[in-house]
């Protein structure tokens, strides 16, 4: 009797084992492009293709943000690099998507220490972790909120600087996820369980 083969449980209906699927994944996380995923997985380009746009819409329509985005292009535009140039109109919001999952899975979304602007021990702290850097890059995320006013009643958020802060703001601190890449694609391993592609 021949052996059944396993069900992939996150591509339904698909040719694919979950296996190499998680390959193609893993790549699409670590931000490769189509070329080299295909290669590393031994799948065509246009196969690997399609898998990366449904990861997109995926992130879209089922992600852990709801998109609300304006109809003009322009507005994903400005963040596709050399990589995404010339893609159609008609996925740019997909685009778009991608990109502030990236963003978000980049950060330990444990929730933000609170420091007072107005202690001089509070704004050491944040002044020492603003400038801690792991392979160029920074390790914590180190913002300012301002004072709440009747245009901005929650407090708008600006980037921590050392040399220019108000003392009458919050700074608010989150650590970088060590490995974004693995986060990420952990967020879309499990996406994906619940809404296969």
């Amino acid at each position: 009797m021949a052996e059944r083969k396993a069900k992939n449980r996150r591509y339904r209906n698909s040719k694919i084992s979950e296996y190499r699927l998680r390959r193609v994944v893993e790549c699409f996380a670590r931000d490769m492009t189509v070329k080299d995923t295909a290669a590393a997985t031994k799948l065509s380009p246009q196969a690997v293709d399609a898998i990366f746009m449904r990861l997109r819409e995926r992130m879209f329509t089922n992600g852990m943000v709801r998109f609300d985005l304006p109809d003009e292009p322009s507005a994903a535009q400005a963040i596709f690099d050399t990589k995404h140039r010339g893609v159609p109109e008609k996925s740019h919001p997909f685009y778009t998507a991608e990109f502030i999952h990236r963003v978000l899975k980049a950060q330990r979304l444990t929730g933000f220490e609170e420091l007072s602007a107005a202690k001089p021990d509070d704004v050491k702290k944040a002044t020492k972790l603003h400038g801690l850097r792991r392979n160029g890059i920074r390790q914590y995320v180190v913002l300012e909120k301002l004072k709440p006013t009747p245009e901005k009643p929650d407090g708008k958020i600006v980037p921590f600087s050392p040399l220019d802060f108000r003392e009458d703001s919050v700074i608010l601190i989150n650590e970088r996820a060590f490995d974004a890449h693995e986060n990420f694609f952990r967020y879309l391993w499990g996406l994906l369980l619940r809404h296969p592609l």
